[in-house]
């Protein structure tokens, strides 16, 4: 099972009707559209035209979707609510522009922003690419943040090959 079919199986039985989300990434989307099948509202990050563009396709029926274009460090610019899910999917847009892709330092500070706005009992869920040029530098920096504040990573979902994906799921306690 890939990681994106691994992360909406663990998620589905979490989001209800009243669930506030964040799609960090918005990529092509499928996470955003997701969500918003079964949350109240979403929140959609993206820096890229295209990603927006794409996501907003997808959504176009959806009246329960927020989509932002920026980086999604700035999130306390847009998000004035607590949230109870936040998803990124780093890396680059898939099927496009391989040389943009998400910064290492953006990541961490949107992650330090979004775990504050983070409900008790609420998740993160992060999935890094390492094939990718930066992604395995992404990787190290959340990861060490993460095990340096004693962040509750209560799953890790990796397929068994080489540079695989490696997805985190956060609960925030």
């Amino acid at each position: 099972m890939n990681n994106n079919t691994f992360v909406h199986k663990y998620l589905k039985p979490l989001i209800n009707d009243e669930s506030i989300c964040v799609d960090m990434t918005a990529g092509n989307g499928n996470d955003t559209l997701f969500l918003s099948n079964l949350a109240k509202k979403v929140y959609a990050f993206d820096i890229s035209d295209l990603a927006i563009k794409n996501t907003k396709e997808k959504v176009k029926n959806k009246n329960n979707v927020i989509l932002i274009h920026d980086n999604h460090a700035n999130i306390d610019s847009y998000v004035n609510e607590d949230i109870d899910l936040v998803i990124y999917n780093l890396g680059y847009l898939p099927n496009y522009d391989i040389k943009s892709i998400t910064n290492k330092d953006d990541t961490l500070n949107s992650f330090i922003k979004a775990y504050r706005l983070l409900k008790n009992n609420a998740y993160i869920v992060i999935t890094f690419y390492l094939a990718h040029e930066g992604g395995k530098d992404e990787y190290y920096l959340l990861d060490k943040y993460i095990n340096d504040n004693k962040i509750k990573v209560i799953e890790k979902y990796r397929q068994d090959k080489l540079y695989s994906p490696i997805t985190y799921i956060i609960k925030k306690y």
